[in-house]
């Protein structure tokens, strides 16, 4: 007790040690995962729980040739110190692991010179303690030197008296004077701080808090993770920080001008009619190859052909709208191709014949189309419901809708008159004669109430209008719209839609 009062009055720094009977007996395997900059392997080391970070890296340069100055051990998510053991890194059985990473020769400032030496040395010595603080017994006593004689180290084990006599003579130094210095204890180093920084989740490898990846095998640092905010970052990760800061703009800058470079090709491509293969394909239709800037991609669909074959695609299309010819066995595409890539590839002359059939085509779907009388000419027309001549655009043919027929300078009653004189002797005049007999009898015509000309419904609702005597008329009922008052007079006629109700249960609505 005497000694331990002297000792905290000195305020003395201890270390307590344990020895090698307090660990666990017998060596045990330890796993140990080796990686470089290039390459990883693993190797099994057999170690106590009572060896030294320090003896490890002298096992490893003894049995691989691995310097420890290049050697950075991590176990249980630590970076190891030299002066602790394994078993207080939690190395206590067999199949626990550690990790070791080396660094390059010139990262530790290792010579080839220092290597050599090194080597030659570690030969001839025998390798470090494996308590930690302590020395070979054979050479090294005391972990902490109590006194100097002559200028060098006691080498010999210090026993309890001599503790007692130096406590002993430390006492009387503060109590008597003396002319001579007391010895004293050097203070022992304070335990090194925690590194700060977070754990990679992959390697354990303890890294700066601001590092955005691991050092080591470059995970990605944990989501939740978050840099103190007493932190202070060294000069070293600052410059890393702002070079990461200067990266980042110069690829944006790379980015954006890449950006305008694709605009810029966009807005080029845009203004031709056609889009050339930037690359060498196979045309899907002959199978031939195209080399790049010879084929066409189209706009709609990005499919790839070569010229000759879209054009014949054109020219053998009776749609008005041209397909993409693409198909195989799962997929036909629905595609189309637009009409300045039609104009590009088919010549003057066969791009308005692709045109007329597209006006044929239309016509044929259109429902009222009605097409110019005259021998050969291609003019037609769409009509509405109130309008009784046609004049062709092309032609300049008068054209009546109501006769389907020519007949200037004679209205309907009258063409219809000299049709019935002339169909005795002329074999036309009868033929149009009898087709608008044959009309009246199927319902597709019918006499005017009023004139009685032939007149036709062209489309549309049930109400029309005599050419000749404008007499309103309701097509289901063959008879007048309205009544001897003209338009609006509901005392006669069909009265449809009176009281809501219409002519005739076909009527469409003869408004």
């Amino acid at each position: 007790m005497r000694c331990a009062s002297l000792l905290a009055q000195q305020h003395t720094a201890l270390r307590i040690q344990l020895k090698e009977s307090c660990y666990p007996a017998g060596q045990i395997s330890m796993k140990v995962h080796v990686e470089d900059a290039s390459c990883s392997a693993s190797i099994t080391a057999r170690v106590h729980t009572h060896t030294t970070i320090a003896a490890l890296r002298h096992q490893v340069f003894q049995d691989y040739g691995f310097h420890p100055t290049v050697q950075r051990w991590i176990i249980g998510q630590c970076l190891c110190v030299d002066s602790r053991t394994v078993g207080s890194y939690g190395i206590r059985k067999d199949g626990d692991t550690a990790f070791l990473y080396l660094l390059s020769a010139k990262g530790a400032n290792l010579s080839e010179q220092r290597y050599k030496e090194d080597k030659d040395w570690v030969v001839l010595q025998p390798p470090p303690s494996a308590i930690p603080g302590s020395s070979d017994s054979r050479h090294k006593g005391s972990a902490t030197p109590l006194a100097k004689k002559g200028g060098k180290e006691l080498n010999r084990k210090s026993d309890v008296g001599e503790i007692t006599r130096f406590l002993d003579s430390m006492h009387m130094s503060k109590t008597l004077p003396c002319r001579t210095q007391s010895p004293t204890i050097p203070a022992a180093a304070p335990p090194s701080p925690v590194q700060a920084g977070w754990s990679c989740p992959t390697c354990t490898f303890i890294n700066k808090p601001t590092r955005p990846g691991c050092e080591m095998c470059s995970t990605d640092r944990p989501a939740g993770y978050l840099v103190p905010g007493s932190y202070r970052p060294d000069d070293v990760e600052l410059w890393r920080i702002q070079q990461e800061k200067e990266g980042i703009l110069q690829y944006q800058k790379a980015q954006e001008q890449e950006r305008l470079q694709n605009f810029q090709q966009l807005c080029q491509l845009e203004e031709e009619a056609l889009v050339p293969n930037q690359q060498e394909m196979e045309c899907r239709i002959c199978y031939l190859k195209v080399e790049p800037g010879k084929g066409v991609l189209l706009r709609e669909c990005l499919h790839s052909f070569c010229r000759a074959c879209l054009r014949q695609v054109v020219n053998c299309s009776q749609d008005p709208q041209v397909s993409c010819p693409f198909r195989d066995d799962f997929y036909a595409c629905t595609c189309h191709l637009q009409d300045r890539e039609i104009r590009a590839l088919v010549s003057l002359e066969e791009y308005e014949r692709f045109l007329e059939r597209r006006l044929a085509v239309a016509e044929s779907r259109a429902q009222n189309s009605y097409h110019c009388r005259t021998a050969d000419c291609l003019g037609w027309c769409v009509y509405e419901d109130d309008v009784n001549e046609f004049r062709c655009p092309i032609c300049w043919a008068l054209n009546c809708l109501v006769c389907k027929a020519i007949h200037e300078g004679m209205n309907c009653k009258q063409y219809q008159d000299q049709l019935k004189s002339q169909a005795h002797n002329d074999t036309a005049a009868r033929e149009t004669n009898d087709m608008l007999k044959t009309l009246v009898q199927l319902g597709e015509a019918m006499h005017c109430p009023a004139c009685r000309i032939v007149v036709q419904k062209k489309g549309g609702c049930d109400w029309i209008r005599c050419p000749v005597c404008k007499t309103e008329i309701c097509w289901v009922t063959k008879g007048p719209r309205w009544g001897p008052g003209g338009h609006g007079d509901i005392s006669g006629g069909c009265r449809c839609n009176v009281n809501g109700e219409r002519c005739h249960r076909l009527c469409q609505n003869c408004h």
